[in-house]
């Protein structure tokens, strides 16, 4: 190292003609840093190392050289080198307030490309270059006339990478993303741009890339049927509104419409019960619709067409015109109508005549009794006819003994029950949307499983799959012998009933199968079984996520331990909790639900325990109302043939506080997931 110079040197009026040349004893402060590639706060904390070698040992130039050229000041601008420079400046300033260094000058007059190129060639391969560094070098290299082509050429760089890495540079949110996540690759990183102009969609994008990034590609798969949807409803409602439709916002299925609105089919005329003539009802002020997205296979629109005020614009329920009509039956034959208002009024079919009978009362048997009566209900089975109940007023007075022992419980009231249809109706719709998405991510998962390594396995999977014959026993049943579902996942062709001939068994007895392949064909089988069970249509109903069997718990613990982001329905499997901010209605409930003060009979079976399978029927019934298709009409809670949800429900308490849940309470998160 040469002595120090004097650092007021005009370094531009040396003499020396020949460059580059190296100058000495230089005072690192003297020289002009801007304009880096990478930024620098605080040297000392971005490189000890190289502040604590600096002030050990100095700068030798034949390791370690500062770039520089001479402005039009006369003042030596770095080249390369900016974060020597810094490191130079801080132990001039604390450790060695003697400390020179020696530069390389260039000829003045270099241009800011070249100065770019420079700093690119410096840098790019550089452990410390950011993601976003390297963006905004091409970026930079563009502005100053270098096409994609030219930066590629010039930098040594695939001309895929400078073309990502200038779409990120000129996307705020991306570019964002490149600095907040700087592990992201800019290969990946580009991917975000298809989704820049929704915030939602790009956050989550980042937070795969950042936390799962193999699933980039389900994700943005997912994200594009999202929005297909979206699209689909934008147009659906503005070709509806042209044809004179007003398309009700908020309503996803008839359980949110509005009070005096309801659905088109289930209309007819005041004055009969026949449905409307679709003509007849296209001049209706009332005329309306709403829309609800579709899950089965495609994304589609369903459209449900309306009536917003039919009592008003002459119309009745083709339900209502048939009470009408039962009731007046009933009343011709002298048969008194009453409703379940009263816990003495029970069913006939929880009746015997007395304590010696053997079956149960039927209608013949109690015409002649003080107490015969009947209600009239809405069928559960169609939305738009109503079923007869006969029933006994007062069968403790008359005689009468009920078949079944009614358990002690609290009983939930209309209002809760509204809601849990509600909850029920809009998570079936999740639910069914949910199955798409997984059954694409599971096909992913599988992809290329001939190469897989074992340690893009998750831990433990030898337990997992010793689990599964255990845990999951109902669905592997359901999938022996052929395991179709699991040889489609593998690519395997279309198995026979013949199990020596199945093509699982085929490639098991080759000789060339490895043990990864083993375990990967093993774990097909028992995804393949537990999502073969999923094409039951009875698994669309709410009982699949309310009531989850042993079988599915596992099979969503398993999905989640390969990777799999669950959905928030899918998480009730594990979690029922996690619905209870969503629906307040599932807060517990610190009723007194302990005793049963109706003063009935209930020893009829002796030795009956209310904890018993018979007497759990209440969600059973609750879940058979609401089982269907987000459109469909399920009747009331309570309302049907099981007598003892009947008498309990209608016997609640009329001081217990009614819960009431808005439309707003299926909030955007539910309404955008379906």
């Amino acid at each position: 190292m040469t002595t120090s110079a004097d650092p007021s040197t005009d370094h531009a009026n040396t003499g020396q003609t020949d460059y580059p040349y190296l100058l000495s004893g230089v005072d690192p402060r003297t020289l002009r840093a801007v304009d880096n590639l990478r930024d620098i706060t605080d040297i000392r904390e971005q490189h000890p190392d190289l502040v604590a070698s600096i002030a050990e040992n100095g700068m030798n130039p034949l390791v370690s050289i500062i770039n520089v050229t001479p402005d039009p000041d006369g003042c030596l601008a770095v080249l390369v080198g900016f974060h020597r420079t810094a490191a130079a400046v801080a132990v001039k300033e604390v450790e060695n307030p003697d400390l020179v260094i020696d530069v390389l000058v260039h000829a003045p007059g270099t241009t800011r490309r070249e100065v770019k190129v420079a700093q690119g060639l410096e840098n790019l391969h550089h452990k410390y270059l950011t993601q976003a560094d390297e963006a905004r070098l091409y970026d930079q290299l563009a502005l100053e006339g270098l096409d994609d082509f030219g930066i590629a050429e010039t930098l040594v760089r695939p001309i895929e990478r400078v073309r990502a890495g200038r779409a990120v540079a000129a996307d705020p949110r991306t570019h964002a993303a490149s600095v907040s996540s700087p592990d992201i690759d800019l290969l990946a990183l580009a991917h975000l741009l298809e989704f820049a102009d929704d915030a939602d969609a790009h956050q989550e994008l980042v937070e795969v890339l950042d936390q799962h990034p193999r699933d980039l590609d389900w994700a943005i798969r997912r994200l594009r049927r999202q929005r297909e949807q979206r699209d689909q409803l934008i147009s659906e409602a503005q070709r509806l509104t042209d044809l004179g439709y007003t398309v009700l916002d908020g309503v996803a299925s008839h359980l949110e419409l509005p009070d005096g609105a309801a659905r088109f089919a289930n209309l007819c005329a005041a004055d009969g019960d026949e449905p409307i003539d679709p003509a007849q009802h296209a001049s209706c002020p009332g005329r309306a619709a709403y829309l609800t997205p579709q899950a089965h296979g495609e994304t589609t629109v369903a459209v449900t067409e309306v009536c917003a005020d039919y009592a008003t614009h002459g119309h009745r329920t083709i339900a209502a015109a048939k009470q009408a009509a039962a009731e007046e039956q009933l009343r011709e034959a002298g048969v008194a109508i009453v409703d379940f208002g009263d816990a003495a009024v029970v069913p006939l079919t929880s009746l015997y005549a007395d304590e010696h009978a053997e079956r149960c009362l039927t209608v013949d048997d109690h015409a002649s009794c003080p107490g015969h009566a009947a209600v009239i209900t809405p069928a559960r089975w169609a939305s738009t006819d109503v079923e007869v109940c006969y029933v006994c007023t007062d069968y403790a007075d008359h005689g009468h003994v009920r078949i079944r022992v009614e358990p002690a419980r609290a009983d939930r009231d209309a209002a809760w029950q509204s809601a849990e249809r509600r909850r029920a109706a809009a998570n079936n719709r999740l639910w069914r949307a949910a199955k798409i998405d997984r059954r694409d991510w599971i096909a992913t998962f599988f992809t290329g499983w001939r190469k897989r390594k074992a340690s893009t396995l998750p831990p433990r999977i030898h337990h997992w799959l010793a689990l599964g014959p255990v845990l999951a026993s109902n669905y592997s049943g359901e999938a022996a012998s052929t395991h179709t579902y699991a040889c489609t996942l593998l690519g395997f062709p279309e198995p026979s009933y013949r199990r020596d001939r199945n093509p699982i068994a085929a490639h098991l007895r080759k000789r060339s199968t490895t043990e990864i392949q083993a375990v990967l064909i093993r774990l097909a089988q028992i995804v393949g079984a537990c999502e073969q069970h999923f094409n039951l249509a009875s698994t669309d109903q709410a009982t699949t996520w309310r009531e989850p069997t042993e079988d599915t718990r596992f099979y969503f613990e398993l999905l989640a331990v390969l990777g799999y982001p669950l959905s928030h329905v899918e998480q009730l499997i594990t979690n029922p909790d996690l619905d209870i901010p969503l629906w307040p209605h599932l807060a517990p409930d610190t009723a007194d639900d302990t005793a049963d003060d109706t003063g009935h009979d209930t020893a009829r079976v002796p030795g009956a325990d209310p904890d018993d399978a018979e007497f759990d029927h209440d969600l059973d019934d609750l879940n058979n109302e609401v089982s269907g298709d987000a459109d469909e009409e399920p009747a009331a809670a309570g309302e049907a043939a099981e007598p003892m949800g009947e008498n309990a429900t209608q016997a609640r308490s009329s001081a217990e506080s009614s819960i009431e849940v808005p439309d707003s309470q299926i909030t955007s998160q539910y309404r955008a997931a379906v």
